[in-house]
């Protein structure tokens, strides 16, 4: 019904407006509607009408959808724009149709005015009306979006309620094991010590922000306990810009990069990591070798990756962009995220 509606409005609007001229000028010299000229040059006009109505119905609805939120401009700005471009069109459709003989303006200036007169307040009144239709559409559309950004909120909130139990069985059972071990085995109580430090951050980091210093602490560790149980061929390059240590940021997202970097490391066995300041944010990318077989096997990102861009989406709404690539052997990951909060 909708689409019908949507099809048949113009058709509507142009009869409705040709019409209108019809009686205005035939009754004004006090002839019958339709009776005065051929009526080959009436058809053509109305034709003319109703394809210039469904050629206002489809630019109005893309001037609303594509163009005027770029604009950011006034409603009396908007309606003035509308009201020039429809002067220019039509007087230029109405001058180029007579001089081809296919319309025909008998009384010059009167013809002229009268279509001026009738045709621009009703072109107006339906494209207010196309976007009052469009601001409730948009709202509608804006609600939608922000119910599910409140569901989706509760529902991280409550994953996260659920998986706490683990971290803290986890970490007391590691602090029970490290307490067991000889303190002459040096290397797996410290290895042991490592995973606490990772799980306690993720226990008791629950700020909304932490600092870059916190996080790059807790990469660095990260690191290090992969570093462990990596093959010796591993080539590890780290950097992270010390300028940017005094600046907050929501905990654990860059998290997800590292581990799937050492998730799919292989080939040349390269790792690349690098935070730096870039503008006024954030820059941080992760390059890792991978084996031909995961180039053919791997397809689209994981599941971490995915869940890393709900996050953004949630945290940094557009203040954040994620590029994801694959150049030959090389899978790249881009981070850029606005930081606004900085400790001086």
């Amino acid at each position: 019904m909708k689409f019908l509606f949507r099809a048949l409005s113009p058709l509507f609007l142009g009869v409705v407006m040709f019409n209108c001229i019809r009686f205005t000028t035939d009754l004004l010299r006090y002839e019958i509607p339709w009776s005065s000229g051929p009526m080959k040059y009436h058809l053509f006009a109305l034709c003319t009408t109703i394809v210039m109505c469904y050629a206002f119905d489809f630019a109005s609805r893309y001037f609303l959808s594509r163009v005027r939120p770029k604009l950011k401009i006034s409603v009396v700005s908007e309606c003035m724009l509308i009201i020039l471009n429809l002067l220019v069109v039509m007087n230029l459709i109405m001058f180029v149709g007579d001089r081809l003989g296919v319309l025909y303006m008998g009384n010059i200036i009167t013809d002229y005015v009268v279509a001026n007169v009738i045709y621009i307040p009703l072109f107006l009144i339906y494209y207010i009306i196309l976007r009052t239709n469009q601001l409730e559409t948009d709202y509608h559309r804006q609600t939608l979006q922000l119910e599910k950004i409140r569901t989706d909120q509760l529902e991280m909130e409550l994953k996260f309620l659920k998986s706490q139990y683990h971290p803290h069985f986890l970490f007391n059972v590691l602090n029970t094991i490290y307490f067991q071990i000889d303190e002459k085995n040096k290397e797996p109580r410290r290895t042991i010590e490592m995973l606490s430090e990772l799980l306690r951050y993720q226990l008791y980091s629950e700020d909304n922000k932490v600092l870059l210093e916190q996080e790059f602490d807790y990469l660095n560790t990260y690191i290090a306990l992969q570093k462990l149980r990596a093959n010796e061929r591993l080539e590890l390059n780290t950097f992270f810009d010390p300028s940017l240590q005094k600046y907050r940021v929501s905990p654990l997202l860059l998290l997800p990069l590292l581990e799937n970097a050492f998730k799919y490391v292989g080939g040349d066995y390269k790792i690349d990591i690098t935070a730096r300041k870039e503008k006024n944010g954030l820059f941080f990318s992760v390059t890792n070798s991978i084996p031909p077989s995961v180039i053919q096997t791997r397809k689209r990102a994981g599941i971490g990756l995915d869940n890393l861009r709900r996050r953004l989406a949630l945290l940094y709404p557009g203040k954040h962009t994620l590029e994801i690539s694959k150049e030959d052997n090389i899978f790249v990951v881009k981070l850029f995220i606005v930081l606004e909060d900085a400790i001086c």
